[in-house]
């Protein structure tokens, strides 16, 4: 028996977003990005993912499902948007490996959390 899917998955969305938001520098260093990060943009993903996270632990079935849908949605950008970052040289290998497979995780795992919902 496996982890349940929406609470691992709500934890690393507040989790990251909380780091996020908190200390932007630092998870710049965590997720590989390279050069001066943007504290402002930071906090935007930080709480964008804390919002995805209390979402999916949602008592109402509505809020989860519409929750984990535009989850996948966003994840499918942040994937593409790191595939470019990488491209661009301005992720670390283990950063890449962290955002771009992170976030097509989180398109797999919603997709199976949404399968469960119905």
């Amino acid at each position: 028996m496996g982890l349940p899917i929406r609470p691992t998955m709500a934890l690393g969305r507040i989790g990251a977003g909380a780091l996020s938001w908190a200390n932007p520098p630092m998870s710049a260093k965590v997720f590989g990005v390279k050069g001066e990060p943007s504290a402002y943009l930071a906090r935007l993903f930080g709480i964008r993912d804390i919002a995805l996270g209390i979402g999916v632990l949602s008592r109402n079935p509505t809020i989860r499902k519409s929750t984990l849908r535009m989850g996948m949605l966003i994840d499918t950008f942040d994937t593409a948007a790191g595939v470019l970052e990488a491209r661009d040289g301005k992720l670390t290998p283990a950063g890449t490996a962290l955002l771009v497979g992170g976030a097509a995780s989180f398109i797999a795992l919603g997709a199976i959390a949404l399968s469960r919902e119905d």
